[in-house]
């Protein structure tokens, strides 16, 4: 492994604890409450140092998310030993207990998809467990696995906009359905007498 300089340690220690002291004031008194200022005050760095390492408070949320978010990934990629089902309702129960307790964080992260900065995690997580599935033979290979990840991602993200705008449901309960739904679709079952 590769030794980092003096001058990159310094810069990594800089960025570490700016993150950290970030996220502490995010869950003492909450994201919207926090400014710039009081994380450079804490952290004891200059305003100009915090814009040297992130381009703004939603900079930390979503790094905050993509560390999250790697865990996804492994998540999705070591989950191989139980079915399909199984294994997409572990990977995303384990996203909706992230949603569910870093909820203000979450929707921050949500909110700034348009801006291309959301981390994939959740997608390549899911991809994980799609493409292992379709070598498995348990799922069909007929569709691209990025595009099936997209397709269930895109409903457990409306899921979660509903969930955290009205506040009503079951969260985890609801990513179980999703789950049932996506695998065995919405075609009746008739039973020969």
């Amino acid at each position: 492994m590769l030794e980092l300089s003096r001058r990159e340690r310094k810069k990594q220690e800089t960025y570490e604890r700016l993150y950290k002291t970030a996220l502490h004031l995010f869950q003492t008194q909450g994201y919207e409450t926090t400014s710039v200022e009081q994380i450079t005050q804490l952290a004891d760095v200059g305003k100009g140092t915090f814009y040297n390492y992130f381009e703004s408070k939603e900079a930390v949320a979503l790094e905050f998310s993509r560390r999250h978010y790697q865990k996804l990934i492994q998540k999705g990629r070591s989950t191989q030993k139980n079915s399909i089902k199984e294994r997409l309702s572990e990977l995303l129960e384990a996203w909706a207990d992230f949603m569910i307790h870093e909820r203000e964080m979450a929707w921050v992260t949500i909110k700034n998809r348009e801006d291309g900065e959301l981390d994939k995690g959740l997608h390549y997580g899911i991809i994980g467990v799609l493409t292992f599935a379709q070598r498995e033979g348990e799922i069909s290979d007929r569709f691209n696995p990025d595009f099936l990840a997209e397709s269930l991602e895109g409903m457990v993200l409306q899921h979660f906009i509903r969930w955290h705008v009205t506040q009503e449901g079951e969260f985890k309960e609801e990513m179980q359905q999703i789950v049932s739904l996506f695998l065995e679709g919405m075609a009746v079952q008739k039973i020969n007498a």
